[in-house]
């Protein structure tokens, strides 16, 4: 049973380090709300995407999180760009 928990198990990294989890609280704009903008949150280690290896880094004017199907093949299964202007927070757990 331990063996396929860690099969299951998600590698989350910041800049290519290890790490516990990584959540990202960000603004995206809503032009039908008031305030014109919604507080979004990314949290690695809920995200739904089936993947073994998650990894996030603030690369110039962006915050980039990369999804690997395996990473040692650099096999990507999607990439996202968060702008870094809309990001509010980045919480980094370290392991």
């Amino acid at each position: 049973m331990k063996v396929m928990e860690q099969k299951n198990k998600k590698i989350v990294k910041f800049h290519g380090s290890v790490v516990e989890n990584i959540v990202i609280r960000y603004a995206t704009r809503v032009h039908n709300m008031p305030s014109g903008f919604l507080i979004e949150e990314f949290d690695a280690l809920k995200d739904p995407q089936l993947c073994q290896t998650i990894n996030s880094q603030v690369v110039a004017d962006f915050v980039t999180i990369t999804f690997y199907k395996d990473e040692q093949e650099n096999s990507i299964i999607r990439r996202e760009l968060i702008p870094s202007h809309a990001v509010e927070h980045i919480w980094v757990n370290d392991v």
